[in-house]
């Protein structure tokens, strides 16, 4: 049984959208994020960076064949860690 991976237009463009903003802000405002926080956490921000990815290859239209591909490149927890990563580099 495969994991459900949601196909709907609506979350590819929620995924696509978001995934373009935080990339467009990191390239162009790198200082945002060092300015915010006083010591960069890597493992976080590698998972941040990860789930931007997940949402670009959501947001295009991917669709992963095998179960662990799936969970992965999950939209859900992509948004998830997305959201999570927002909150703590922004407050």
């Amino acid at each position: 049984m495969l994991i459900p991976y949601p196909r709907s237009y609506w979350s590819q463009g929620l995924s696509l959208i978001s995934a373009i903003i935080i990339s467009v802000v990191l390239t162009a405002y790198p200082k945002l994020i060092a300015e915010s926080i006083h010591e960069v956490d890597h493992g976080l921000f590698t998972l941040f960076m990860w789930a931007v990815s997940a949402g670009f290859i959501h947001g295009v239209g991917f669709e992963p064949k095998g179960n662990l591909w799936r969970l992965l490149f999950n939209p859900m927890i992509a948004w998830a860690l997305m959201g999570y990563g927002l909150v703590q580099f922004l407050s």
